[in-house]
């Protein structure tokens, strides 16, 4: 059975959404409701509609990216083939590797058959140290010159996550930043009503006389 905690959030939720729209709209019943909180629940529901935009921005995004991602991984692989190579040579290690690579890089003098059924020979890349005559499966492209891999799947959707992430948080940033200014400025001016009210109103709670 679900736990009562878990009940009552979604409840408190939908109470303190309809509770600021009552006030935003002039429409909440509370006698002690301020203008001031009134401009907070406006500037509190503008920013949750901003993130709801932000979010389906980004999600469209996302699925925009994703769908020609998918066509371009088709059409790339549609070009590239994986014919296998025999080493004509024992693969070597390659030196001095690029910043950020730790991994030993080893590569070989290798021949293959073309699409065209044409020979072709190259130095091609291999996964670990190997002896002559050995068979490794290579990518080439049409002409059968040795290719990176087409895009996979992972990579075609990691792709469009991280470009819907990066719409959602470059426009939901900029709004909690105004939020947070909003708020502030708010916060600052019931302050000010505040001290305002108690100079008027405390030498009459006190009985003091005010000179």
């Amino acid at each position: 059975m679900p736990s009562t905690s878990g009940l009552v959030r979604p409840v408190k939720r939908a109470r303190s959404l309809r509770h600021h729209l009552r006030s935003a709209c002039g429409s909440a019943r509370n006698p002690l409701s301020r203008p001031l909180d009134r401009a907070r629940s406006r500037a509190l529901l503008l920013a949750a509609l901003a993130l709801v935009v932000a979010a389906l921005a980004g999600t469209g995004v996302a699925l925009t990216d994703l769908a020609a991602g998918q066509r371009g991984a088709a059409l790339a692989a549609a070009h590239h083939h994986r014919p296998d190579a025999v080493l004509l040579a024992p693969a070597y290690q390659v030196a001095g590797l690029p910043d950020g690579i730790t991994r030993a890089r080893y590569q070989a003098f290798a021949e293959w058959t073309a699409p065209s059924g044409q020979r072709v020979s190259a130095t091609v890349d291999v996964d670990r140290p190997t002896s002559a005559g050995s068979v490794t499966r290579i990518w080439v492209d049409d002409d059968g010159r040795p290719s990176a891999a087409p895009p996979g799947a992972v990579d075609v959707t990691a792709h469009a996550v991280l470009l819907g992430l990066f719409v959602l948080a470059a426009l939901a940033a900029p709004t909690g930043t105004l939020l947070g200014i909003r708020l502030r400025a708010l916060d600052r001016r019931a302050d000010r009503l505040w001290q305002h009210s108690w100079t008027r109103l405390e030498p009459l709670w006190t009985g003091r006389t005010a000179h």
